[in-house]
């Protein structure tokens, strides 16, 4: 597995943010219209306004049109339909076409664990389900990798909406690798509750690291404290995002894949791709997908029976030595 950034060890600030500044005009000292007529000083009257009516036109148009144009939701943005579309919606002959075979990078099955009280969460009825936790980050080039993967298995389960799309950082490894956010997403099941969390942006933080976008509740914070370790996750490090637990039965820390894959593809390429089993983002998102499903499957008891008992999908839990 590719060596995760730490929480606790971001990334220094971006020194290479731009700055806008207002250009003042400096207006020269009135003269004397020495014998000018009044109709010549008229004229050049009506030229000048004429010159500070357009300048300010280009103001307008080049600060205008910064503003609107800024992507909400901190560095992410909504995305198009038909990315939300072909992530939450891969043919099931893809998924049991590409089991867990990745032809160009390793694909990491999730760490089970075993011992620990379940993790559950109370859905919008009050009834309570088993739980699945996710915590990364905006700026992290392997949540952006992992974030496909995750966004494909839960939608296998229920209704996953209200993406945005994003980039990792430009100055980080794998830079600018093209992802979801799951900063604004909703996500409905009658098998199981997701919550996540998008701790920073992708804007560098003058003071240091990127700006904040979602904290952790307490009892978030204890998860990540008690399981984002070494202890439960042999060869991870301490506060390595992204971080998913399963249910308390299975943890990832770190990205299931390298971003290696997806460097240099648009959201639209990496999704319009979903549908193919012979490329290599889909087979390693496709691969990290069936094995993330397993995972659930395994806390849902084998719910829905027309996902879990999928070829795909048993032939990761085969791998994973897991039965439901």
């Amino acid at each position: 597995m590719a060596q995760q950034p730490s929480r606790k060890d971001k990334q220094a600030s971006i020194n290479q943010n731009r700055q806008v500044g207002n250009q003042s005009r400096k207006k020269s000292a009135p003269t004397k219209a020495g014998g000018r007529s009044s109709a010549s000083l008229l004229t050049w009257g009506l030229v000048g306004v004429v010159i500070l009516a357009v300048v300010g036109l280009v103001l307008y148009s080049v600060l205008g049109s910064s503003k609107t144009t800024a992507p909400s939701g901190g560095g992410s943005q909504p995305a198009p339909a038909s990315v939300s579309a072909a992530v939450t919606q891969i043919p099931l002959s893809v998924y049991n076409t590409v089991g867990i075979t990745s032809s160009v990078v390793p694909v990491t099955a999730p760490t089970a664990i075993s011992g620990q009280p379940p993790l559950t969460y109370p859905n919008t009825s009050g009834t309570s389900l088993p739980g699945m936790f996710y915590y990364g980050a905006e700026y992290c080039p392997y949540c952006a990798a992992e974030r496909w993967a995750v966004a494909a298995a839960v939608s296998r389960f229920g209704s996953l909406s209200g993406l945005n799309v994003t980039t990792s950082s430009s100055t980080d490894v794998f830079p600018s690798t093209q992802t979801l956010s799951f900063a604004k997403a909703t996500f409905e099941s009658q098998y199981f509750v997701m919550k996540t969390i998008e701790s920073s942006t992708n804007i560098p933080n003058p003071a240091g690291g990127y700006t904040t976008l979602q904290r952790p509740t307490s009892s978030e914070s204890a998860l990540l404290k008690k399981y984002d370790n070494s202890t439960y996750v042999p060869g991870g490090q301490t506060g390595s995002i992204p971080f998913i637990d399963i249910g308390n039965s299975f943890l990832v820390a770190g990205s299931s894949f390298s971003p290696s894959v997806l460097q240099g593809l648009s959201h639209q390429q990496i999704a319009s791709g979903l549908n193919d089993a012979s490329n290599p983002a889909t087979q390693a998102i496709v691969a990290a997908a069936n094995y993330l499903t397993a995972s659930i499957c395994k806390i849902t008891n084998g719910q829905p029976g027309n996902v879990c008992t999928s070829k795909g999908v048993q032939a990761a839990a085969k791998s994973m030595n897991i039965s439901f």
